[in-house]
């Protein structure tokens, strides 16, 4: 069940979008509701000031409102106790381009705003008041529009919840990075795209964020790899709620995350590791191969989380593709078995195997496959049966040579080889290999 606050509460008392409501209640402890009810009541009509009206136009009000301001409202209040002082005459008005009936109509919603306030007991005598006590009473009213600017060179801003938008050209707080925004329109563009605009602006800091909303500024660590650089990157980022407002540099970037982001990039294919090389992957297709055919040795197979703890592993202390290019692979994946569970894979999965006529040819393992030796015909004289390994269970493949290095069978009976096949073929082989022994 939702309960409402003792805020909330004094809110629904006043007969206004929530937004002034909160504005108003705020600048009673700010001292200026007669300024945050003119505020309001600027919001609610059409534009007090008119668009595109000329360099003569805009000289004007820059030589009376002032270039810059904390905020658009400054000059929005300026424009209208400019048209009151001149009883809101069309001449006088069209001269700075403001619109003499929507500033006409101001009026009567400011008083109806300051009755309003009065009634709910709020001090609404007029008094001087710095920018900052109005400028944080509307960013409490807007604090669902906070935003920054993207960059220096254009007007495009990001905000709170994700969303985009375009500051308006006209807007006079142009050099604020961090500002609030009372308008947001959508208007559609020459080629039909909808632009999100942001207008009535008001300068805001940091600071005002985590005075008045300690819970939703919070300092978070963000790491990440560059892949033009081929380096991890670490920031200590400042946000609002979901906004980004600043980010300062941590270097080095902390171990563990850069491993794991490293490591992330080597199982992705994007980055390569020279010395994962055909050797680590023939004794991972050693272990692998025992793991499944003597399960009773009790060895501890590499699955893809365990390849990926290896990796990370190896990253370790690393923050660039340059930091781990060079290293050593095969110890840290060999340091996955303690001593004896090495022997025992070298005992059952061997590297080599050890013929009776004493030639040792190397045992290619490939996973799926039964592993195999290649080895010429002269070399497996006296070799009658097929060499097993794995305990004895798996008989490997034989893969026989001419002198001239060319197959002539693929085999794991080699009896039936010696006894069916070779006299068949012998004659052949002694015509085309003359020098050669044949037995």
């Amino acid at each position: 069940m939702l309960h409402i606050t003792p805020i909330g509460r004094k809110m629904l008392a006043f007969p206004l979008h929530p937004r002034y409501a909160r504005m108003l209640l705020a600048a009673q402890e700010y001292g200026c509701v007669h300024q945050a009810c003119l505020v309001a009541a600027l919001t609610q009509g059409r534009d007090l000031l008119l668009r595109n009206c000329g360099k003569d136009v805009d000289s004007a009000r820059d030589d009376l409102f002032g270039e810059k301001a904390n905020s658009d409202f400054w000059t929005l209040m300026r424009a209208w106790n400019y048209a009151a002082k001149n009883q809101f005459r069309m001449d006088v008005c069209r001269q700075l381009g403001i619109h003499a009936v929507t500033a006409k109509q101001v009026g009567p919603l400011f008083d109806q705003f300051l009755r309003i306030a009065k009634q709910e007991g709020l001090d609404t005598q007029p008094r001087e008041v710095k920018d900052e006590a109005l400028q944080k009473c509307i960013l409490i009213g807007f604090s669902d529009r906070v935003a920054r600017r993207l960059d220096q060179g254009t007007l495009r801003c990001e905000l709170v919840h994700g969303r985009r938008g375009v500051l308006a050209r006209e807007s006079k707080v142009q050099q604020s990075p961090l500002f609030v925004v009372a308008e947001i329109r959508e208007v559609e563009g020459r080629d039909r795209e909808v632009n999100t605009i942001l207008s009535l602006a008001t300068a805001i800091e940091a600071d005002w964020l985590r005075e008045l909303f300690p819970d939703d500024v919070k300092s978070q660590l963000h790491v990440e790899f560059d892949a033009q650089q081929k380096r991890v990157l670490a920031a200590e980022m400042l946000r609002f709620r979901d906004l980004a407002l600043a980010a300062k540099r941590i270097d080095p970037p902390p171990a563990d995350a850069a491993a794991q982001l490293l490591a992330h990039e080597i199982l992705a294919g994007r980055l390569l590791l020279p010395n994962w090389d055909h050797h680590v992957e023939q004794w991972l297709a050693r272990l692998n191969l025992l793991c499944k055919e003597c399960a009773d040795l009790q060895l501890p197979a590499i699955g893809e989380d365990d390849k990926k703890s290896i990796i990370e592993e190896l990253c370790h202390g690393a923050v660039s593709y340059k930091d781990i290019k060079e290293r050593e692979v095969k110890p840290v994946v060999m340091s996955w078995l303690s001593h004896a569970q090495r022997e025992l894979l070298d005992k059952h999965a061997p590297e080599r195997l050890t013929l009776p006529n004493g030639r040792t040819p190397k045992v290619n393992y490939e996973n799926g496959r039964s592993p195999f030796i290649s080895l010429r015909i002269q070399e497996l004289y006296d070799v009658n049966q097929t060499p097993k390994i794995a305990l004895g269970r798996v008989p490997v493949t034989v893969h026989i040579l001419t002198p001239g290095m060319k197959p002539i069978q693929v085999t794991q009976d080699l009896a039936s080889f010696w006894r069916d096949q070779y006299p068949k073929i012998k004659p052949e082989l002694a015509r085309k290999y003359p020098k050669h022994l044949w037995r």
